[in-house]
């Protein structure tokens, strides 16, 4: 378990050098004329999610995201609940979060990579609750085939003193996409 913060650590570690080490950007394919314009929009997700190697199941979530430039803000709402196992001692886990990141921009797409501060709080069995600070990473990859409407995948990540997790989430946006 121990190994697998680690890992987060350093790929959370790479990805923050990314964003400060003074690189450029590189695109294959021409970018929208309008990237850098302020848009919003809201997105809706369900999907799989992983409380470490011992168990996982279903995830939902929602979120909010503003595009200012090149940076996305974004709020987020994650629910994973557990596969029925007596043996684990997580019911579910959620968190609620606020996260920074920056977004490339295409005329049929976006992707988009933030990390932020979260609270998350946890069920497990026989009543007990906790509440803990964690940090959420997210990465968005949508296709936005109107400019209104969008498709696609949602990543997510979450370190914390209590039970990190990961997910993915199939997503449809809606909002002022380009």
């Amino acid at each position: 378990m121990l190994k697998t913060r680690y890992y987060f650590l350093l790929f959370a570690g790479f990805v923050g050098y990314m964003f400060i080490g003074g690189g450029s950007f590189v695109y294959g394919q021409k970018t929208s004329s309008d990237s850098s314009g302020d848009f919003a929009w809201g997105y809706l997700g369900f999907g799989v999610g992983s409380l470490g190697f011992e168990a996982g199941g279903f995830s939902a979530g929602y979120g909010f995201c503003s595009q200012i430039g090149k940076n996305i803000f974004s709020f987020q709402l994650l629910y994973i609940e557990e596969k029925s196992s007596e043996d684990y001692p997580f019911i579910g886990i959620g968190d609620i979060g606020i996260l920074y990141g920056r977004i490339a921009k295409a005329s049929y797409g976006f992707a988009s990579i933030s990390a932020g501060i979260s609270l998350v709080w946890g069920d497990r069995r026989y009543g007990k609750v906790f509440f803990t600070v964690g940090i959420p990473v997210e990465a968005q990859l949508f296709w936005t085939p109107l400019a209104f409407f969008g498709i696609g995948l949602y990543g997510f990540a979450n370190l914390n003193p209590e039970k990190s997790f990961v997910g993915a989430l199939l997503c449809i946006q809606i909002g002022k996409l380009r």
